[in-house]
């Protein structure tokens, strides 16, 4: 309330800043993250998933969105200025930035390898922008009842789901068949214009749309779930556990807790707790709420993800999540696979990503309670569409997120309208053509434990602004509670970042090979200076502390 500026800043209610905030950090990476590391089996996933969920992601979450909250809605960076210095705020800034640009790419790679020539989907995930602008335009001028506006958009964008489903050997549907240069671009241009409107204009509605459709699917899975109990079909515990795996190469550590990620815990959501749903929020009471509520909400979408991998035949698993060549060298024969392609009407093997095999899996199962082998086309295309739905509030928001942390970087505040404009237009290219490159020239068994390095990273330096903050305004007793995560999400991400640099990338010789083992190296090296520069706040901190014990004494 203490800052409504109507652009930015907009005091929200409690449960709508829920679902808002739940759209934001409920990307793909809690679907995929799962999925893609179901080749090692679902034992050791969900042993970590859940010690993970209770011990650190929940934790990391609440406190990153108190801290912004304590400074005004201010970003990650600029917490890390007051809490670590002017060497801290540098490096969590372009941190930030590589973190939102890479977790784009990652999260937007399964997506497109899903929609790449499938104008049924493709159509449906588009029309979820103009259905948010009328929501919008329903909202102030008509009724302003956001769930009523959110219900009826509901109905609009099944109406046209259905519709497409009628219409998708017509002219008109395939004008959506696109191939994946044309959806990079189509999508670069979409996230730019959403991250420079204002938010309560196109991202507001749309994610209140995106979390309730999201909540009521990942219930429907639920309930799917028990009813038909499937049989997992992916073994415990498989052979790539130690000699690593032809959908994320690397053995069980360090790349099962660099494969997870989201699932775990999140440097994504170092961005979305700071700087971004802090400007939402109306009082700091509603913190526990929405940001370890909403974490709670996504670890759950894990545990589902998980369940929903390991219920596909091995054979087929792998027949979709990898590529031909490397299919043919497993000795395995898909099952199921040919059958399901000819019945969703595509070919189906070698759409890598995670997306495709995910939604054959939810087809498979919603097709066993709900009707025959005839509606599993339509489960298909709407498990697509739902992680669509997932996906695209990551790309725009990340979007905004990275210019959100340059301009704090750069110290071009609002208050200057030209300079703040023209930063923002710029800003926002820059951001947009870098994410695009990754996805234009990478491949997602680079990607995405790229991705998943950066985010734990990131992750790990929220932990250590908290530490910080924690040492020098409690006993130091309290600080491992926010630490000891760092020694574990640290060292499996060096160590798989060193691995795939050394023994992937560099051997590769190709330009992107370069440009993708840069990246890397550098958030290696920010973190590192991040860790050092924060031990050296945190031992001031304890000092500080037993001289005033000694005082007092």
């Amino acid at each position: 309330m203490k800052f409504n500026d109507g652009k930015d800043y907009v005091p929200t209610n409690k449960w709508v800043a829920l679902f808002y905030h739940y759209a934001t950090i409920a990307g793909a990476g809690v679907l995929l993250g799962p999925t893609l590391a179901a080749q090692y089996g679902w034992l050791p996933c969900i042993i970590w998933i859940l010690t993970a969920t209770c011990l650190a992601g929940g934790v990391h979450d609440f406190m990153v969105m108190f801290l912004s909250v304590r400074n005004d809605g201010k970003s990650i960076g600029e917490i890390a200025r007051k809490e670590l210095g002017l060497l801290g705020w540098i490096t969590v800034s372009l941190a930030a930035f590589f973190m939102a640009t890479v977790a784009i790419s990652g999260m937007g790679m399964g997506l497109i390898s899903a929609v790449e020539h499938n104008p049924w989907a493709t159509f449906t995930v588009m029309m979820t922008v103009p259905i948010s602008l009328f929501m919008y335009a329903y909202e102030r001028w008509i009724r302003r009842k956001t769930l009523e506006a959110s219900v009826i958009g509901l109905a609009i964008l099944m109406a046209l789901f259905f519709a497409a489903g009628a219409l998708q050997r017509t002219w008109l549907l395939r004008l959506f068949d696109l191939d994946k240069e044309a959806l990079i671009i189509l999508i670069a241009i979409y996230a730019s214009i959403a991250s420079i409107l204002p938010i309560q204009i196109l991202l507001t509605p749309r994610d209140h749309l995106s979390g309730l459709i999201k909540v009521a699917f990942v219930m429907l899975l639920i309930a799917a779930i028990f009813l038909v109990h499937p049989t997992l079909q992916m073994p415990p515990v498989t052979e790539y556990d130690f000699k690593g795996g032809p959908v994320i190469s690397g053995a069980i550590w360090p790349f099962l807790f660099i494969t997870i990620t989201c699932g775990a815990i999140s440097g994504w959501h170092s961005l979305c707790c700071s700087g971004v749903t802090p400007r939402m929020l109306s009082k700091e009471t509603d913190i526990r709420l929405i940001a370890y509520g909403g974490w709670l909400l996504e670890s759950a979408i894990a545990v589902v993800a998980l369940c929903l991998a390991c219920i596909l035949v091995p054979g087929d698993y792998f027949a979709i999540n990898t590529s031909p060549k490397v299919y043919a060298m497993l000795g395995m024969k898909p099952v199921e696979l040919k059958k399901l392609s000819a019945l969703i009407g595509m070919e189906l093997q070698g759409r890598t990503g995670g997306v495709t095999s995910l939604s054959v899996s939810i087809a498979k199962l919603l097709s066993n309670v709900f009707g025959p082998d005839a509606t599993i086309a339509y489960w298909y295309q709407l498990a697509v569409v739902y992680l669509g739905i997932f996906i695209m509030p990551i790309m725009d928001h990340g979007t905004r997120m990275g210019r959100y942390f340059l301009q704090d970087a750069l110290g071009i505040k609002p208050t200057k309208a030209y300079k703040w404009w023209f930063s923002t237009a710029i800003l926002t290219i820059i951001m947009a053509s870098a994410w695009s490159y990754l996805l234009y020239t990478g491949t997602i068994g680079v990607i995405w434990p790229m991705f998943g390095m950066c985010n734990q990273l990131m992750a790990c330096i929220g932990l250590l602004v908290a530490t910080s903050y924690v040492l020098k305004h409690h006993k130091p007793v309290y600080g491992l509670v926010t630490f000891w995560p760092i020694l574990v999400f640290a060292s499996a991400s060096i160590h798989g970042g060193i691995l795939k640099v050394a023994y992937e990338l560099l051997p590769a010789g190709t330009t992107p090979a370069y440009v993708q083992s840069s990246i890397f190296i550098f958030f290696i090296a920010l973190f590192t200076i991040t860790l050092v520069d924060s031990l050296r706040n945190c031992i001031n901190a304890v000092k500080a502390f037993r001289k005033t014990l000694q005082s007092r004494t």
